[in-house]
């Protein structure tokens, strides 16, 4: 079959990364035999127009649409990103009848809503390469899919999620294809604007509580790694073939399990490669040998999600861990030379003045190079922080989080926004 896939993030606010997920989709497609042709609308001036355009030239028998964002996850400054995505898709269904099917992060969070909102009929939920390959096969054969796990369908008045496709376990799927979306155009160094990331990700999955976090339900809560081997040659195909300079790993949870981290860094170091890259660090898994074995294999900077610096809020957020931990990682990170970008997640259940102090004054204690600032919590559906806010009546029953929705502490909400914006315009390296 003629496979188009349209990588549709188009959003350059903080980082703006190479469309890993769908790239990985499109080496799975071409090696089953598929025509594969790709389409990444990041460096587009006018998308509908230029996907029409591969439209009529490649005529595809199928086309992937990712959607990796629904919104800016900013509260006091929101910015919903499906409209133009809901233009896009009317232009394609007025010039050709092939199936679109929908896929990607923001997707799988929330496929019955994108599936209504875009008029469209099906999606993979989830892991997209073994789904999307089976779902071409019954198109291919005029068969069935109405069960296939993975899918969400909707169809003549009726909508649902089937079960979940098993996930698939590293080896049983191919690297990223980085030619059709090509990961040149991601290749800059940190400081550059827009912020152009090629990525990397080495393993899958996230078995933590965060009461907020849809990680779990994207990527499944089963850690499944890579062979170590097998990154570190990805890694150095960046440089050798690509010319990359930098990288940032997509893992949620870098530095766990700690022996397969040691594992790759060596693997890693011993390519002896001139790119530097980051990764994501969970203070709970922090240990000493584990920061020397990144800073020897190129790692020059970690953003810790520490979210709160506050005991209270961190048990609240289910974070498992606590504000020792915090601070032994950041300090060990700067005493490698590690630069560190903190987080805090403020506003969430329980958050007041006396706990917003505790953030601040430990962050102020602390010095990474920089702090993200976040007001207001992201209300996503399948979350622990759904139920929450149900029950404080924050949203209500059946209410479409589709929407940009988000949970705010009532007793912080009339003064907090306009105190941090201060704050952070005061303070080097804070960003809100």
């Amino acid at each position: 079959m003629r496979v188009l896939l349209i990588s549709e993030n188009r959003c350059r606010e903080n980082l703006v990364p190479f469309p890993l997920g769908i790239a990985c989709v499109a080496s799975a497609s071409r090696n089953a035999g598929h025509e594969v042709s790709a389409l990444d609308l990041m460096f587009s001036s006018d998308p509908v127009k230029e996907t029409v355009e591969r439209v009529r030239e490649f005529r595809p028998h199928c086309i992937g649409l990712s959607i990796r964002n629904i919104d800016n996850q900013d509260m006091f400054n929101s910015e919903f990103y499906l409209p133009p995505l809901r233009e896009l898709v009317r232009a394609l269904r007025a010039e050709t009848d092939a199936p679109i099917v929908l896929g990607g992060a923001g997707f799988s969070i929330f496929p019955l809503q994108c599936l209504e909102y875009l008029d469209l009929e099906v999606g993979v939920v989830g892991e997209g390469e073994r789904t999307f390959l089976e779902l071409l096969r019954r198109l291919e054969n005029n068969a069935n899919f109405d069960s296939l796990p993975g899918l969400a369908i909707r169809r003549e008045g009726r909508s649902w999620v089937n079960p979940p496709a098993h996930y698939a376990w590293p080896g049983s799927f191919p690297p990223p294809d980085r030619e059709l979306f090509d990961v040149r155009r991601y290749n800059s160094l940190p400081g550059g604007t827009p912020a152009y990331t090629a990525n990397l990700q080495a393993r899958r999955g996230c078995h933590m509580r965060c009461i907020y976090c849809t990680n779990p339900v994207i990527e499944g809560k089963a850690v499944r790694a890579r062979s170590p081997s097998e990154v570190a040659e990805e890694l150095a195909g960046l440089e050798a073939d690509h010319g990359i300079r930098y990288v940032i790993f997509t893992d949620s949870l870098f530095n766990y399990p700690q022996g397969y981290t040691l594992d790759l860094c060596r693997e890693i170091a011993s390519r002896e490669l001139s790119l530097r890259w980051w990764c994501t660090f969970n203070p709970l898994f922090c240990d000493p040998s584990v920061l020397e074995a990144l800073r020897e294999a190129g790692c020059v900077g970690l953003s810790i999600g520490n979210e709160s610096g506050s005991e209270e809020i961190l048990s609240a957020l289910r974070k498992d861990f606590t504000r020792r931990h915090v601070v032994r990682s950041v300090s060990l990170a700067k005493e490698l030379g590690l630069r560190t970008n903190c987080f805090l997640l403020l506003g969430g259940p329980g958050e007041n003045e006396r706990t917003l102090r505790e953030s601040l004054d430990l962050m102020l204690e602390l010095a990474p190079d920089q702090v993200t600032v976040t007001v207001g919590i992201r209300v996503y559906p399948g979350c622990e922080l759904e139920t929450l806010a149900l029950k404080r009546r924050a949203i209500e029953p059946g209410q479409n989080l589709l929407y940009p929705t988000f949970y705010l502490e009532p007793e912080v909400s009339s003064w907090i926004y306009p105190f941090m914006r201060e704050f952070c315009a005061g303070h080097p390296g804070w960003v809100l």
